[in-house]
């Protein structure tokens, strides 16, 4: 429902309901006639334009956004004086329309009464009105917290992927450059797989998530060329269970991870080392699990990017859901972690 239509169906609605109550109370004591009618009618009339007008005013004047210590003593003001005009009005129809009230001495007494009772509702009226606006104003300010956190988020996530691609280049680069002295054959071959990768790697880098198998396709890519440049000494086992494929992780992040294990691992090795890819579903979490040869070394990854980049990525788009761990097995082997939510 519109905000305005709201508005109109609460003004109409509780006013009907105040001057029908009013009609019964005036009525059960001096008795129902037209005039009676009158002043009822007057009464659901002057109190919709004058509150409105009051309304009106406030949005004009931008009372409205004022904070509270500002809006009570302005909105007090504004009872007080429709609460006056309403006495006056009420003063006169009272005794035009109902005769008994004539018989009543105009006092004092009688003004103080009415511009009590009158202040009670229009009071209500303005506390109904406010505390609404104020509680719109609270979800709207929580909305427009909610998108700027929501592009700060997509800002830094957007900044960790565009990390990935030069360095990925970089490093990708550097091991064919080892080849172009040593064999150009299977360095032009590596240039082909490297411009196949990076065709397929921009354009899993414009989604946030891709398929378990898309990314496969990139790690299988991406050790081919190493493969090409390590040969015998990097020894690749992938045991992936069908059914995980097609669940959704960040792209390019097997990938880093991968690229890390053999940077910092299996490079080092003068005999090289092998790498162990695992997925598995564990309860409401796909499972990946990599094994590779070398030593864990906090200090030195710490100037890498892959580490830090996943750890990052991960809390942007699952916060807390997901979890992140890569740690030495043993003396020779480092195990690597990741647990997505499904």
């Amino acid at each position: 429902m519109k905000k305005n239509t709201l508005y109109w169906l609460c003004q109409i609605g509780g006013w009907f309901v105040f001057v029908l109550l009013e009609l019964i109370g005036y009525g059960n004591i001096y008795g129902y006639n037209k005039l009676l009618l009158l002043n009822v009618a007057i009464n659901f009339m002057a109190g919709i334009a004058l509150t409105h007008a009051y309304r009106l005013f406030i949005i004009k004047t931008s009372w409205i956004s004022l904070p509270m210590k500002l809006l009570v003593p302005r909105a007090m003001l504004g009872v007080v004086s429709i609460s006056i005009l309403l006495t006056l009005l009420n003063i006169f129809l009272d005794r035009l329309t109902v005769p008994l009230m004539n018989l009543l001495p105009l006092d004092a007494v009688l003004i103080f009464n009415y511009l009590f009772n009158w202040s009670k509702y229009i009071l209500l009226w303005a506390l109904v009105y406010h505390l609404f606006q104020y509680w719109e104003r609270s979800l709207e300010a929580e909305k427009v917290k909610y998108q700027l956190q929501v592009l700060i988020k997509e800002s830094q996530y957007q900044n960790l992927k565009m990390q990935l691609n030069p360095h990925f280049l970089f490093n990708s680069l550097n091991s064919i450059r080892t080849l172009v002295d040593i064999d150009p054959v299977l360095a032009k071959e590596a240039i082909g797989k490297l411009s196949s990768l990076l065709r397929s790697s921009l354009h899993m880098s414009k989604e946030k998530t891709v398929s378990l198998q898309q990314e496969l396709d990139t790690v299988k890519d991406y050790l081919a060329i190493e493969k090409i440049r390590f040969d015998n000494r990097l020894h690749i086992e992938m045991n992936i269970e069908p059914n995980t494929l097609a669940c959704q992780v960040p792209p390019m992040m097997i990938q880093t991870l991968v690229e890390n294990a053999v940077k910092h691992g299996i490079s080092k090795l003068k005999l090289g080392g092998s790498i162990v890819l695992t997925t598995t579903l564990q309860n409401e979490f796909l499972q990946i699990k990599m094994i590779n040869s070398g030593r864990f070394e906090p200090k030195e990854e710490a100037d890498g990017l892959g580490v830090e980049n996943t750890k990052g990525r991960l809390a942007l788009l699952y916060e807390d859901a997901a979890s992140f761990e890569i740690q030495n097995l043993d003396e020779q082997h480092v195990i690597t972690l990741l647990n997505i939510p499904i």
